[in-house]
């Protein structure tokens, strides 16, 4: 092959590879400046909802919606009922990955067998899908309905060998309970699966982590300096002794150097409290060395916030409290752009605007202002659906402001 021939195959390789490349950095070139929050709020049917909140510095969050669901469960899970959402950005920046525990607790703490998976390109439109296990997985021995009775705390991670979201979350099967003194405790171990392509499917369920009793509430982080993964997790249920140590619902580390294990158990609580608590979440602050350990302490009404430089040894910075329109139960926080927060506060303000409309009585309006008023609501509940353009959002806001001002 000739010298130009040489240079122009050289220049098409390139060529091919730079979107790649261009991909790949896409996230992380992003400059973010707010985190959102995003939970479910109570063990209630209308609490069992997803939920955002919006921080500026990690600690302190105020709710969007004026904490009003942002999206309806009805439309998205077969028990009508979300939990412990967990979000995540895609490793190319287009797209934004939720998953959560398919539940409506008032069925009971033993009548979950499923999750659902959400994709979206702008954290407010979403693709869903159910996966009720029993009926993916009907030869997957133990996991038929009568014997499964829990699908908990789904999580996403990118997994870079396999280059695959992997998906992982806990698994409770009657046939695994054991018991502690005169009672009997649901064994939880963590399970994983790789979601495919188009994030609406999972592989079948092996084995992540096995505690040796009950553990839920899996949170795996990439530890750049230590170059290991790092799985939080929760000793879950009643006190018992595990390899020596006492359980008592707190968080613990186990690591590992590949991300689908074996981990190693860190027999030791990390959480700053006395108090019982669940759904850690870790992240990292922007343009910081420094990480964020937050978890529920849900029998005392808030959520701790603890610092760290090394994943290891954190320290108390603040408690929470969760009342008003902030009551946040198990959720994540990921970071977001300026622009991705105008956006996102421009979409609560027309929702709530929306439903300042509504809530204006019928009487109020003469049968032209009625016409139009209905229009109005009509075109704001359309691009609430369907519009994640600022501008949009915002040009449907001023034409319901300027109609509300007269009432």
């Amino acid at each position: 092959m000739k010298r130009n021939d040489l240079l122009k195959a050289g220049a098409a390789l390139l060529l091919m590879a730079m979107p790649f490349q261009s991909e790949a950095q896409k996230k992380k070139d992003l400059e973010f400046s707010h985190y959102l929050f995003a939970f479910f709020s109570d063990n209630s049917p209308y609490g069992e909802q997803v939920r955002y909140a919006i921080s500026e510095d990690g600690f302190n969050y105020t709710s969007l919606n004026d904490g009003k669901p942002i999206i309806s469960s009805d439309k998205i899970a077969n028990k009508k009922g979300i939990r412990d959402p967990h979000i995540i950005r895609s490793e190319d920046g287009k797209y934004f990955y939720m998953v959560m525990t398919d539940m409506r607790s008032s069925e009971g703490w033993q009548s979950n067998d499923g999750l659902v998976l959400m994709k979206s390109t702008d954290m407010i439109n979403w693709e869903h899908t159910a996966i009720h296990f029993p009926d993916r997985y009907p030869n997957l021995e133990g996991f038929d309905e009568a014997n499964l009775h829990a699908v908990w705390a789904p999580q996403t991670i990118w997994d870079p060998k396999e280059e695959k979201y992997m998906v992982y979350y806990s698994i409770g099967r009657h046939d695994w309970e054991y018991p502690v003194g005169d009672r009997h405790q649901p064994y939880f171990k963590i399970f994983y699966s790789y979601a495919n392509e188009d994030f609406t499917d999972l592989t079948e369920p092996k084995l992540l982590f096995d505690f040796g009793t009950a553990a839920i509430d899996g949170d795996i982080i990439w530890d750049e300096k230590e170059q290991q993964y790092i799985l939080f997790f929760k000793d879950e249920g009643l006190s018992t002794i595990n390899n020596g140590f006492r359980t008592r619902q707190g968080v613990m580390r186990a690591v590992s150097k590949d991300l689908t294990g074996p981990y190693t158990t860190e027999y030791r609580h990390v959480q700053q409290t006395d108090k019982i608590v669940e759904g850690s979440s870790v992240f990292q602050l922007i343009n910081s060395d420094k990480f964020i350990l937050m978890y529920d302490c849900y029998a005392d009404g808030y959520y701790q916030f603890c610092e760290s430089d090394n994943l290891k040894d954190f320290r108390h910075v603040q408690n929470t409290a969760t009342h008003g329109n902030f009551t946040p139960r198990h959720g994540s926080v990921m970071h977001i752009t300026k622009e991705e927060k105008e956006r996102l506060c421009t979409w609560s303000d027309l929702s709530l605007t929306r439903q300042k409309l509504n809530d204006i009585p019928v009487p109020s309006f003469t049968l032209k202002e009625l016409d139009k008023r209905n229009q109005l609501l009509e075109e704001a509940q359309t691009v609430l659906h369907s519009e994640s353009d600022t501008k949009a959002l915002n040009k449907t806001k001023k034409k319901l402001d300027k109609f509300c001002k007269n009432y």
